[in-house]
């Protein structure tokens, strides 16, 4: 079992690869793979409810909201790795 310390001393050291990738990096993988959660969460949605118009209409409106949604939690979590890292 790890204790606190080494578990600290991991996630610094985690933190401090992540910010050596750069930011851009960072936001940009987190937001395709919440984007690639989006798609084939919606993509199942519409097989199984019939493949009307209606739930095709309502993924091509949540998809963009997903995608804005994942932009804005990659951000979140990039400012939090660098507000613990100071």
């Amino acid at each position: 079992m790890l204790d606190r310390h080494k578990v600290r001393q991991l996630e610094e050291r985690c933190h401090e690869e992540i910010i050596a990738k750069g930011k851009a990096r960072f936001v940009y993988l987190k937001s395709v793979s919440v984007l690639f959660c989006f798609a084939v969460l919606l993509t199942a949605l519409y097989f199984s409810n019939g493949r009307t118009s209606s739930s095709l209409f309502a993924s091509l409106v949540v998809f963009p909201i997903g995608a804005l949604g994942g932009y804005w939690h990659a951000i979140w979590k990039w400012q939090d790795i660098t507000r613990h890292r100071s």
